[in-house]
Order: C-alpha cells, then structure tokens, then sequence
C-alpha cells in the first residue's frame, strides 16, 4: 500500500516561508508579516526584495541567501521573466518548496512555455518542488468552518484557481472543508500528487476536483488507488470531453486532455463519480462527506404538495432512484395523521396546511413513520418554496429530526430566497440539502452506484507477458502490417483468427474455394484498411465464382489507388451467425494504451456501443465492458438468437491487453472487426494492425 506523502505535510506546514517579491512600504510593519503568519501558520516569515531597507522593525532582505537558518517555503511572486533566476536563488538556499504565485507561462504558450521548462529545469537540478506557476495561496487557507453535526470534510483540488471559490463557498450551505489546493500549471506537483495526499490524510473524508489534463498515469493510478484503499471517495469534474472544453483546456492551463473515453474507462476501475459542472461537484461531494458509508437504496420522498411529490417523483425515476411503496401499516397510520385525499404511499404528500394546524410533535410523528419504514434507507424532504410558515416549520422539523432519524435524511431547498429561518435551520441540521431535485437525485444516483461499485475495488495483478519473436519483427517494420505478419502477431499472444490464406492467382482461389466451400475474399494490402467501403470484400463465394472474383477484386483495387501495394487476394473460411463485435487498442497520449470493446460489423462507427479501459485490465473489467454495451443483449439470445460464448469473446479482450501490454509504444493502433462470436468460439475475421512509426 502507498505511503503517506510526508513531504507534503511539510509543504503545508512550513517551518520559515520566504516571500519574495514586491513590498508595500506603507503598511503597518505588524500586518505587513502578520498576514503571512496567519497563513502560513509560522513566525519566521522573510520579506525579500532587491531594495531591501526596512518597513518599521521589519527587515527586508535582499536575496534569499541572506536569510538566516533554514527555510521550508519560497512563495515567488516577482515578475514571469525573473521567476526562474529567483527559483535558482532559492534551490542554492535548499529551499525544499516554491510556489509560483506569478503567471504567465505555458497558459499563455511561446516564451511564456519555455519560460516554464528553464523553471522546471531549475527545480530538477536542486531537488526542489514546485507548486505552480500560475497559482495562488489558497492551499494555506483557513476555510470557515460551519459548526457540528455536518459529516465529514472534503478536500478539493483544482488546476484553475478560481475555480475552487464557489465550491469551498459552499460552507455558508454546512459543508466542511479540510484544504483547497489549486495547483495551477504543474510543472512538478500535480493533481494527483495531492490526491494521493487527501488519501492519507485524517483530516479529509471526500475528494473533490476540477482537472482540465492529467500529467503522469503512474502517478494518477497510484493516487486513486489511494484513496481506494483508504475508502476515500473521489467525486471529478474532468472537462475534455467536448471539442470545446478539449481546446480551451489546452489554452487555460497547457494540459493535454485525454481521451474521454479513456478516462471514464480510468473512472469505472477506481470508482471516481464523474459530474459536469461545480455545482454537481460540491453538491455530490457534501453527499458523500455526510451519509453514512452502506445505506441501501430505498428513497422515500415527503413534500408540501401533490405538484412538488410528483415533480420529485419524475425527477428521482429518471434517475433510476429507488422509490418504494409504503407498507400498508405506515400508510394507515399516517391517514391518522393527515386528510384522506392526500397521497402517501410513496411520494407523501402532507397537503401543506399540516404544517402549520399541528403540533411539531404530530409533524415528527409523520416523520418517523416514514423512516421506520421497512422498505425506506433514505428519506428526501422537499421545501420547494420560500412560504414563511410552511418552509420554515419543515425546516424546522428537519432540524429537530434529523439527529434521532433511524435513517439518513436529505433536504433540497429549491427557492433562490435564503433570507429565510427556515433556510437558516436547514443548514444548521447538518443534513445534506440541495438547490434542485435534479442535483439531488443525480447525488443520490452517484452515492447507490459508488456503494456498489466500491464492492468490486481491487488492485489489478497482471502477469507480465514477452512478445514472440515473430510478433516483434512483425512490429518493427512500422506501419500498417499486411496480413501475413499481422497473423503471425495476433497468434502468437493467443487471438483466435479465422482460417485463411493469401493466393495471388485466380487459379489458387478456386483451389481453396473448392477444398473449404464457401469462402470469403477480400484484398491482401495494407493499403486499403477500410475494404469494405471500397468494394474489396465478397461474402459467399464458391469455387465456380472464385477465379471472376480474385480478377474483379484486384481491378477494382487498383482502380482506387493505382499505386497500392497488392498482396493478392486473401481467402477465408466463411463463419456463419453469431454476433458481429468490435476489439480494438489504442494509444491515448496522456493515459497510455487502452482496450476497447463494442458492437462491431459495417455498423461500429455508427452504433459507437463501446466500453473502454486503460491498462492494466484483468477479467473482471472485461466482464465489466461487455455488460455495459447496449449489444450486450445481442449475445444473451435476444429475438431468439442463440446464446452467444461471452466468456471466449472476454479471452479475446484479455489476449488485446496482453498484446498492448507487451508490444507497449511498438504498437500505435490495433482494430479487430469483426471478432464474430459464435455459441462455442469467437473468432477474428478481420483485423488492421499499425505499429509505431520507427
């Protein structure tokens, strides 16, 4: 299991931090260092700047090096162009941390980028670490505290500093915060530095981010083992997954963003819940730092009006939150409690009026019935409205209920009016409540599937498998390799591959056609990696059609790229039925090389029904891919088609990832459609192998 990052708890609790930069003479010496004191939390704070002097009994100094004793922290806030000469200063001082307030780096590209290599190159060459540039000292930030009974805390990470505002605001709603570290362009501590960090760390319950790119896989992976080990979950807005978002990432920070699809393939195998937006973040995150860890999955829901019951009961269905029916026991009781004409099966519906013509006593009373419920593990109460007596009542029972609640109770408060008491006593609950129903049941959606999902963490033990020689020769050639050598490639680590042969005479092909009945024949070239498009594959050949179709698949090749290089005419065994899927691999340039697996046929590009994972993978998440495709039904006999060898096209899966694993950055590309899987096989009846370019 990974170690706590020690060295990092010394960058948040520095002893001595050097400050350089510029000086502002007309302050009050005390608050001129006391500010940094408070952050910072030591005494020994060291102003520096090239004009030294004095401020009051402050002492300016003017190069790090005149500072005495050992200093932990270097916070850099002087011009782009100096940052490097100042990191140079304080690497000879054997200052341990840097932080580069400044900006104006890789974010804004040209000189700016090669201003942040030399800052690197600097850092390297003294062992130092770099938080930063083009951050901020958030990370040292005392965040307000909202008071007990609010669950656990969060950490939250960003690499866009104003990004982590509106999200630790959210303590003004009863979330509790550990750290905010926004770690800006990362030129040395990254994002998953600080994960692996929170991981280890008493003081954080939740993870929270905002990532535009990742730098390290290694590194990532380590982290969000991490905090899987720790049972720390990991809640991430990563953008990139529009066009959009991928080229504004690449300008606001200099991150390359990966492939999305990797990246919920990274995502499903450490089971980090994926939101789009800073709302979702905090409001999913607050979630999970206050319920209890193994709730089931049963949601009751209570409102003001049959309008807000039916509006949540939509908004939680469309989510697949579960809403059982009350028992018959705990709906008569509640008849007792409330008029005859309302609903009260599951959403209940208290009519409003309720609310202000009983007694809080009979209010907690309909309260309890609810959550004694045996079919009832969470119960969301909806106040729709800012409606004085009624909103403020409920709150209010909330407030009174909550802490003796045999169940966990969550709120939404869905006006935009907060000037309320009623708003007042929900944050004081220490429940979790949010702003919309959608955000609310999304939450809930997450925190059922990261209950489940968490069942099936494990740390994946791969066994390190060597390339065949052949299959090595074969990857050395570069380039797209023709069907000889791309057979001998897949082979060798265990793919299944249908019978063929490569003839180069139509004389050859009626030969083969005779002895196998009917065949397949398609064009032998590696310049054609999409045959079927141009006409150069023929099903069902017997041997009277052979000789006509080598001669018409040939002319039809050439005619489509006179200069191709022509093999002759590969010949297949026919395979009949079965179900038509796609396995792939593909080299993301951040994450690495990666497995794919999805509904293949003509139809694959269109259908784009695949599930993705990075390596290493092991069976479990190839069982995994398979049964989130849509086509998944296609290979369990739907329309009475018979039941199709999932367990062979899963070994196909695993022969791909030995193969990535072992041909490594040698392999750039790697497409198996179709792999048809058969009620007793799966078999590849097509494949475009791409080595690396040497």
């Amino acid at each position: 299991m990974a170690q706590a990052r020690t060295d990092l708890e010394r960058f948040f609790h520095p002893d001595g931090v050097a400050v350089l930069g510029r000086v502002d003479r007309e302050a009050d010496p005390e608050q001129l260092v006391g500010q940094h004191r408070e952050r910072y939390g030591t005494d020994r704070i060291f102003l520096v700047n090239p004009s030294g002097g004095t401020v009051g009994d402050v002492r300016i100094y003017e190069t790090v090096a005149d500072i005495p004793g050992h200093v932990d922290l270097a916070v850099l806030n002087v011009p782009t162009k100096a940052a490097p000469a100042a990191a140079e200063e304080c690497g000879k001082k054997g200052i341990p941390f840097v932080l580069v307030f400044t900006s104006g780096f890789s974010e804004v590209g040209g000189d700016g980028a090669e201003l942040e290599r030399r800052l690197g190159e600097v850092a390297r060459s003294h062992g130092m670490r770099v938080f930063g540039p083009n951050t901020n000292t958030n990370a040292f930030e005392k965040i307000p505290d909202p008071g007990d009974h609010c669950g656990g805390r969060i950490g939250v990470l960003t690499q866009s500093g104003h990004q982590g505002r509106p999200v630790v605001q959210g303590s003004q709603f009863g979330t509790r915060f550990s750290r905010w570290v926004p770690t800006g362009n990362e030129v040395d501590l990254e994002v998953a530095d600080f994960c692996e960090y929170f991981a280890h760390d008493d003081g954080t319950d939740v993870i929270a981010a905002y990532v535009e790119g990742f730098r390290d896989i290694t590194k990532l992976r380590t982290a969000l083992q991490a905090a899987n080990d720790n049972d720390k979950p990991v809640v991430m807005v990563k953008i990139g997954s529009t066009e959009a978002g991928h080229r504004m990432a690449g300008s606001h920070t200099g991150h390359l963003t990966g492939s999305d699809a990797v990246v919920d393939g990274l995502f499903a195998q450490h089971a980090v819940t994926r939101v789009r937006d800073l709302d979702e973040l905090l409001d999913t995150a607050s979630l999970f730092a206050k319920m209890p860890k193994g709730i089931g999955p049963g949601v009751a829901l209570y409102s003001i009006s049959g309008g807000s019951c039916a509006l949540m009961s939509e908004v939680a269905d469309s989510y697949g939150v579960q809403l059982p029916q009350l028992a018959d026991d705990t709906v008569a009781a509640l008849y007792e409690l409330l008029p005859g004409y309302l609903t009260v099966s599951n959403p209940v519906d208290n009519g409003g009026t309720f609310l202000f013509t009983r007694p809080q006593e009979d209010r907690l009373k309909a309260l309890t019935l609810i959550a004694n419920d045996p079919s009832v593990d969470i119960l969301v109460i909806g106040i729709t409205g800012a409606t004085g007596v009624m909103s403020d009542n409920l709150a209010a029972d909330i407030k009174a209920f909550a802490p003796t609640s045999p169940v966990p109770v969550v709120a939404t408060w869905n006006s935009y009016k907060t000037d309320e008491q009623g708003f007042a006593d929900l944050v004081a609950s220490g429940v979790p409540f949010f702003r919309s129903f959608r955000n609310c049941f999304a939450a809930l959606r997450a925190y059922a599937d990261l209950q489940e999902r968490s069942k099936g963490l494990r740390r994946r033990h791969v066994e390190p498998v060597e390339l065949p020689a052949a299959g090595a020769a074969a990857l050395a050639a570069g380039g797209t390799l023709p069907p000889g050598p791309a057979r001998d490639l897949l082979a060798g680590v265990g793919i299944p591959i249908v019978t063929e042969e490569v003839v180069t005479s139509p004389e050859a092909a009626t030969k083969l056609a005779e002895s196998a009945g009917t065949v397949v024949m398609k064009i032998a070239s590696a310049d054609f990696p999409h045959k079927s498009d141009l006409g150069l594959v023929r099903l069902g050949i017997t041997a009277a059609d052979a000789a006509a179709t080598y001669d018409d698949i040939i002319a039809t090749a050439k005619a489509a790229n006179p200069d191709a290089q022509i093999d002759g005419v590969l010949v297949q065994e026919q395979v009949s039925g079965g179900v038509e899927m796609i396995v792939g691999c593909v080299r993301d340039a951040v994450l690495g090389p990666a497995v794919m697996v999805g509904t293949g046929g003509v139809f694959a590009e269109v259908l784009r029904d695949t599930a993705v994972r990075p390596l290493p993978l092991d069976r479990q998440d190839a069982e995994e891919m398979v049964a989130s495709l849509r086509g998944s039904a296609l290979l369990a006999g739907a329309r009475g088609r018979p039941h199709a060898n999932v367990g062979a096209l899963v070994d196909v899966i695993l022969a791909v990832a030995r193969l990535a694993e072992a041909a490594g950055e040698r392999l750039a590309e790697l497409d198996l459609n179709p792999v048809v899987v058969l009620p007793d096989r799966a078999v590849v009846v097509d494949n475009l192998v791409v080595a690396a370019s040497r």
